[in-house]
């Protein structure tokens, strides 16, 4: 399968370079730089990946859309996206792929919850938007806000997504959930340590909520 390995960073200079050099192992890799005022960009020139640099901050969403077109335009069969600030090991990603194979439509990384270093806030934010989500999907989903996943790249060309920041994830799974997609789940684990996270608690609730008129 021709793998692309999406992976949208923003001021991720501490971790982005061995983020990439350890996922190259299993695809192609392209980093949409969202408009980093650190030295993202110059870590990511020092790899072998290919990049998109946005001039100026778009959010997660517009990222991922970016690289899902380039996929579908390129001939890609299998997009993974995860995160540049290395709380998703790269190493899982043939477990993904490996059930791709088995027929999976979409695969998402479901973070272990037993023994997990989430932060408790995180875990009930967590919980209750996969509850709100998985009604709207019609299809129970146990991490919706899990980043770490793979797709098909033919089930992305049939979906218009309209958000561009972290409520697009959430809209691909309404959207998804909506048709007959197949769904598959990988066990990750996820490291949280001191770093300071890029969700904007109140703005980015509102925008989880109001997400949920572009479900159709």
């Amino acid at each position: 399968m021709k793998t692309l390995i999406i992976i949208p960073a923003y001021n991720e200079e501490k971790t982005i370079k061995k983020v990439i050099e350890k996922c190259l192992k299993y695809g192609k890799v392209l980093v949409v730089n969202d408009g980093s005022s650190d030295n993202t960009l110059k870590e990511i020139k020092k790899t072998k990946a290919l990049y998109i640099n946005n001039r100026e901050n778009r959010g997660k969403g517009y990222c991922l859309r970016k690289g899902f077109n380039y996929a579908i335009k390129k001939g890609f069969d299998v997009a993974i996206t995860l995160d540049a600030d290395g709380q998703h090991d790269p190493a899982y990603i043939p477990r993904f792929l490996e059930e791709i194979k088995k027929g999976k439509d979409i695969v998402i990384g479901i973070r272990k919850k037993r023994h997990s270093s989430m932060p408790y806030q995180r875990r009930l934010s967590n919980f209750v938007l996969s509850f709100i989500i998985s009604i709207f999907a019609r299809k129970w989903i146990k991490d919706t806000q899990s980043g770490y996943r793979a797709y098909k790249v033919k089930i992305l060309k049939n979906i218009k997504l309209k958000t561009s920041r972290y409520e697009t994830e959430s809209e691909i799974l309404m959207k998804l959930g909506r048709k007959k997609v197949v769904f598959g789940e990988v066990r990750i684990p996820t490291i949280y340590g001191d770093e300071k996270s890029k969700i904007h608690p109140l703005k980015d609730a509102f925008r989880m909520v109001k997400v949920l008129k572009y479900r159709k």
